[in-house]
């Protein structure tokens, strides 16, 4: 008699606990929100016509004053790019970005590697649009300048249909 009691109140037990999870709310969110520090919404960039290197070589092709840089920034920078994209407005765009790379020993001894920013581009995923971001106060009165849009080459053969 004990055992039948024993599993009788272990079926309700189980039952019970079935019964309280499936009650959630779908309205109720499974994870706990955080605030995002970035002043721009992120994306993948599946959807972009071009991406990677093939963005920061796009933007290489430009001349230094369509970049606001110096013949020696042009020449001395890096162009580097991010694998998600930004929204600015309403549109999705791949970053890239020209710095120097700077290396600088620290206090403990050891070697640090910094990256000092020279200019900001942002590509539109359809290719239709070219900024460069006004960090250098050439234009204070817009944040961004539209470059002339160049023929985009690709060399990713990962194209599908």
């Amino acid at each position: 008699m004990k055992k039948a009691f024993v599993v009788l109140l272990s079926v309700i037990l189980i039952c019970t606990v079935f019964a309280a999870c499936s009650n959630k709310s779908k309205d109720q969110p499974t994870t706990i929100p955080t605030a995002t520090a970035a002043p721009y919404e992120k994306s993948t960039t599946d959807t972009a016509v071009i991406k990677n290197g093939d963005a920061a070589e796009f933007i290489k092709s430009y001349s230094a004053k369509e970049l606001a840089l110096t013949d020696e920034e042009k020449k001395e920078c890096s162009f580097l790019t991010n694998d998600s994209g930004v929204k600015i407005g309403d549109d999705y765009y791949i970053s890239v970005i020209a710095a120097y790379k700077v290396e600088e020993k620290g206090e403990d001894g050891k070697t640090y590697i910094k990256f000092d920013h020279r200019g900001e581009y942002y590509i539109r995923y359809d290719g239709k649009q070219i900024m460069r971001k006004n960090i250098k106060e050439d234009n204070p009165e817009k944040e961004y300048t539209e470059l002339k849009v160049k023929e985009l080459k690709t060399t990713e053969a990962e194209k599908k249909d």
